[in-house]
Parts: structure tokens; C-alpha cells; sequence
């Protein structure tokens, strides 16, 4: 499959109109629709579905856009990379877990580093970063990194539930509980998962998201239980007896954390804002883990 077929699918995808994307793209409508011919024939599956002037995706249609949203987006940010490197004053980092400390870090440290740019990401398949905070099991480690912290997984639960009357919660307390998860590849999930299996114990999945603040929505509502990084994600919930709706508890589980990461990325030159970046989010995480 060529790289312009899979740009014009994505486009003729966000707009579900042919005649738009062909606007959009300034290209024909016959080479819009030629293009995701090629893209069904090779793949072998119908990806649109013609409506009138209209477009709709079928299943595999919205498969292969999830897919490729995120490489289209990478291949599209290069032109600025590029040009942006020739002042080396800019810090791309990829956060996949604490992202909710994030702001807070930049902010104190743009207070001594005003003229350094940031291009944050959260794309576990990315490679387009310098610096990537990341979080995995206790036992594996990283090479070219740091480690920032380990921090227990809690259990997040509605305050008025029989669960929040418990100082500590075992798995036998749960084998009722709906829980609430983040979607399966994520590092949290992955954790949380092995634990569980080691243990023996199946956790009764009734919802799944993506979204970190859906998720806190969602136990606000006492729609199920959730697990709940310790320190990384405290800034969300802020302190715990200014929330009204949901409170933190301990799980009976031996060895139930996760580790964060710091990793610099290999393959480039490592600028001296980068370096003071690396230093400052060092610090900031041992102060946070106080």
C-alpha cells in the first residue's frame, strides 16, 4: 500500500465525504476514490460504503483509521521537527504514565528555561522523542534511563461504599466489584493484569477507557472500582479528604506497584537544556515521592 492512498482514505475517513477530502487534499474525487479502491483490493475488505454524497466506514474502514492516525501524524510533524532542530532549543517528550504531573513539572522548570519548546506525546509505538517517562513492572528494567520512582497501585473506590469503611482491601473484598479498566496494551493494565493472574484472581471487567479523567468520572458515579497510581495520579484526585465523591485504599497484594521511568533516547545529542531537563525531573519526582 503506498503512503498517498492511506493519506487520501484518512482524509476521505475524517470527513466521510469524498468531494470534501478531493476539496481538502486539491486533488480529484476519481483519484480520492481510486485510491481507496486500491487500499480495499489489496487488503481485501470494503473499508467505505457510499451513502448519497456521502461516505460511511464500515468496521474494517474504522480499523485501519485508528491505525494509521498516529503514523500519518508522526510523518506530518517531521517538516516542523526538522526545521525546529535547527535551534536546539526544543524537548520532545513522550509521557505515557504521570501524565498528570506533567504540566506542573514544565511549568517550575520553564521558570529558569522560558525559552525552551516543548512537543509533548503520549505514542507508546513512537520514536520520534528525546526524553520518555514510562512505567513498568518492579522487576524489568531500562537501559539509558533512570528510575524516578516506585509507587504502590491503590484501589480508588465511592466514598460511601462498604468498601471505603476497609483500611485494607483483600481480593476476596472484590469478587463482586465491577471494575473500571484502562484499555489492554497500556503498562498500567499490563501490571495490574500479572498481579491479578499470579494471584489467581479474575477480575470482573464492565468497562474499559482510555481517558484518565473518564475513568475518575467514572468511580465518582459508583460505576465500579478502579486501580490508582499512588503519586502519579494523587494531582487528579488532589487530596483525598477535599473529594466528596471517592477515596484511596490499599490492596492486600504483595509487591502491587509500578516503576517510573526516565529514559533518554539513544540515538540523538543530547542538548544542554535536555540534560537540565533530565536533572530537574529528577528532583521533581524524589520531592514528589516524599
Amino acid at each position: 500500500m503506498e503512503f498517498y492512498q492511506l493519506r487520501y482514505f484518512a482524509k476521505a475517513a475524517a470527513y466521510e465525504n469524498i468531494s470534501m477530502a478531493a476539496q481538502d487534499l486539491h486533488v480529484t474525487q476519481p483519484s480520492i476514490s481510486k485510491a481507496v479502491k486500491a487500499l480495499e483490493k489489496e487488503l481485501q475488505v470494503e473499508l467505505m460504503r457510499r451513502n448519497g454524497k456521502y461516505c460511511e466506514l464500515t468496521h474494517e474502514g474504522r480499523l485501519l483509521q485508528a491505525r494509521i492516525l498516529p503514523v500519518l501524524a508522526e510523518l506530518n510533524d517531521i517538516p516542523a521537527e526538522i526545521q525546529n532542530r535547527q535551534s536546539r532549543q526544543q524537548i520532545r517528550l513522550n509521557v505515557l504514565p504521570a501524565s498528570f504531573l506533567i504540566p506542573d513539572l514544565i511549568r517550575k522548570f520553564r521558570a529558569s528555561h522560558g525559552d525552551v519548546f516543548f512537543r509533548i506525546l503520549d505514542r507508546r509505538e513512537s520514536i520520534s522523542w528525546d526524553i520518555c517517562i514510562r512505567s513498568t513492572l518492579p522487576e524489568v528494567f531500562f537501559s539509558n534511563a533512570v528510575k524516578l520512582m516506585d509507587e504502590e497501585l491503590l484501589l480508588a473506590c465511592r466514598r460511601d461504599s462498604r468498601l471505603a469503611e476497609k483500611k485494607r482491601i483483600t481480593l476476596s473484598d472484590l469478587s463482586n466489584e465491577d471494575f473500571i479498566a484502562l484499555k489492554e496494551g497500556g503498562s498500567l493494565r499490563e501490571i495490574s493484569d500479572k498481579r491479578f493472574q499470579e494471584l489467581g484472581f479474575i477480575p470482573q471487567v464492565a468497562y474499559e477507557c482510555d481517558n484518565h479523567y473518564i475513568l475518575k468520572r467514572m468511580v465518582e458515579e459508583g460505576l465500579g472500582v478502579a486501580i490508582w497510581p499512588e503519586y502519579s495520579w494523587r494531582r487528579q484526585l488532589e487530596r483525598e479528604e477535599e473529594n466528596p465523591y471517592v477515596c484511596l485504599r490499599p490492596l492486600d497484594i504483595p509487591n502491587f506497584t509500578r516503576s517510573l521511568y526516565l529514559i533518554r533516547q539513544k540515538d540523538i545529542k543530547m542538548t544542554r537544556e535536555m540534560e537540565d531537563f533530565l536533572k530537574f525531573t529528577e528532583g521533581y519526582f524524589s520531592a514528589v515521592n516524599k
